[in-house]
Order: C-alpha cells, then structure tokens, then sequence
C-alpha cells in the first residue's frame, strides 16, 4: 500500500511539475509575441516619421519629424530647390551637365522639364555653355507654396550668377508649377514630382 502511495505521489509531482514547466513556457511566449510586436509597431512609426534630406539630389541624411504637416513642407521645399539646383546650374561639361538632368533632374518633374531640355538641346544652350568655358550657379531667394489646393502650386524665385573670364553676372529665375506626391523610387526618393513647370523671367539683371 505504501510504495502503491509512493510510485502515486511520485506521479502527481512529476505531473503537476510538467503543468508549471508548460504554463510557464506559454508565458515566455505570450512575452515575447508581445514585445515583438511593440517592437514591429515602433519601428513602423520610426520609419513612418523618417524623412530623407537631399543634397543636389543625393540623400545625405535622415531626420524624424512627428508633424505630417511640417514634413511636406520641408520635402516640398526640398525637391523644388534641388531640381532648379541640378536643372539650372550648369558646368563648362557636358558629361556633367547630361549627368545632372537627364540622370536626376528629370526623374523630378514630369514632360513639362524634358520639353524645356530638349529645346534648350535644339538652341545648342548647352554646347555653348561648355564652350564658352563659364559656370552658372543658382541662388535660391524665396520658394512660395500654396497647400490649400492640390496639386499644390508653387512659385521659385533666385538667380543665376554667372562667372566668366573672372566676371560675374546676374540672370534672373523666376519658374513656377505645381507638385504633386507620386510613389517614391531610387530616382524620386521624395516621392514629389514637379508637373506643368514654367520659366517667368530669365532676363539679365
């Protein structure tokens, strides 16, 4: 009777010891599932509230910024400043010149920028620059956007300095058209696109 008792109480230890171990292993995992989803959701809004800061078209940075507002005005103001940087300043080289428009600068506007390009193209603009031996700079003065309408209408206003033989000359930008969101990709890492772009004054000053 006794040792029945024994072998008995024996398995109700062992029994009762499994149940802990199980019990406690579900805990262990209910823990993690958890924490692994809090982990998935702060790095969905880390990602979400992460903006590219772009120089000349290169990304050079990473910022968080929390109001949605605020952030579509810094990546508007961006992608507009950017393209009249790589579009309008131009270099005695022609491989650099092709390199900045063709390959970044148009990837940020629609056919409105490549029918500009291409007349430029026709006039032989950029083969003069070249061999004239200057470089042209824009200097950027203001940049307007209105965001109460969509696409959101813009207006850039800046010069461009001139340098030639140790001279410096001013040409007035004046350009405007509108930006709309469209899908990002490793040309458009903004996910901005310039659309109906138009030059208002480029005379000399």
């Amino acid at each position: 009777m006794n040792d029945n008792y024994k072998v008995f109480n024996d398995l109700s230890k062992v029994h009762k010891r499994s149940t802990n171990i199980l019990i406690l292993s579900l805990s262990s995992m209910f823990c993690c599932v958890l924490f692994c989803v809090y982990v998935m959701y702060r790095t969905n809004e880390s990602v979400k509230n992460r903006f590219y800061l772009l120089d000349k078209g290169q990304k050079v940075g990473a910022v968080r910024i929390n109001d949605p507002k605020r952030a579509l005005e810094i990546l508007c103001n961006g992608h507009i400043g950017n393209f009249h940087e790589l579009f309008f300043s131009l270099e005695p080289d022609l491989r650099f010149i092709k390199r900045n428009i063709e390959g970044k600068a148009l990837y940020m506007i629609d056919h409105s920028g490549e029918r500009l390009y291409n007349r430029l193209v026709d006039q032989n603009y950029y083969e003069d620059v070249a061999k004239s031996d200057y470089s042209i700079e824009v200097e950027q003065d203001s940049i307007s956007i209105e965001y109460a309408r969509y696409p959101y209408p813009f207006r850039f206003v800046g010069k461009q300095r001139i340098t030639k033989n140790g001279d410096t000359e001013y040409r007035n930008l004046i350009t405007t058209g509108y930006i709309k969101e469209t899908t990002s990709t490793p040309n458009n890492l903004n996910g901005l696109r310039i659309i109906h772009f138009k030059v208002v004054d480029n005379n000399d000053l």
